[in-house]
């Protein structure tokens, strides 16, 4: 638990210093948009350590519970994250997801901005899925290698909106949705790692 709490202090504290540190004029997006890239960054961490864990206990290197710590801790940083992207869904706060106003209507998402949103709901629906009884092991690992695929779409299509912008007023550090989605990548290598053999049985099944 400590572990956990330390990784969302640190990636929240990352989010302060690239986004205000050498721009103060953002600290007018505290709490909410600056918090957020933060807790947004530790949940992907705390997927990809969860398949780490895994892909350890597949191999004799630990045998507790770790795996399901740290993916309920980024299930955590997922609830969180959601409610306060709704709340600032305006093009004042992502002007990079809507398109240019004409003749002073309303603006629309961009198809990029809508792709990013489209891949948020389908890695809540994975994550939704993979808390549901009754899968085995072989169909869990596939339904979490589905869902770990989308929400690296969702960072994707979040970081071509937004670019790399590695500059002064951003503490010359890399962007957050680059970080999340490195530590994404190398998740799901640890997860392809731990594939589990075919007749190998979840406790859920063996419940059922």
């Amino acid at each position: 638990m400590r572990s956990i709490v330390i990784l969302f202090l640190v990636c929240i504290a990352y989010s302060i210093i690239r986004y205000v540190a050498f721009a103060p004029q953002n600290v007018t997006n505290l709490p909410v948009m600056i918090v957020n890239k933060g807790v947004s960054m530790a949940a992907a961490f705390c997927f990809a350590i969860a398949f780490c864990q895994q892909w350890r206990r597949k191999r004799g290197k630990t045998s507790g519970n770790e795996p399901a710590v740290w993916f309920r801790a980024g299930v955590f940083g997922a609830i969180v994250h959601i409610p306060m992207s709704v709340v600032i869904l305006e093009p004042a706060y992502f002007q990079e997801f809507f398109q240019e106003s004409v003749d002073g209507k309303p603006q629309r998402m961009s198809f990029a901005g809508e792709a990013v949103f489209l891949f948020g709901a389908l890695s809540i629906a994975g994550i939704y899925l993979l808390h549901r009884q009754g899968w085995n092991n072989l169909s869990r690992w596939k339904l979490s290698l589905a869902t770990t695929g989308v929400l690296f779409g969702h960072v994707l299509t979040m970081g071509i909106c937004r670019g790399l912008n590695i500059n002064k007023s951003h503490a010359y550090l890399p962007p957050m949705w680059l970080m999340s989605l490195i530590g994404i990548t190398v998740g799901i290598w640890w997860l392809v790692l731990s594939k589990p053999g075919p007749e190998t049985k979840s406790v859920d099944a063996e419940k059922n």
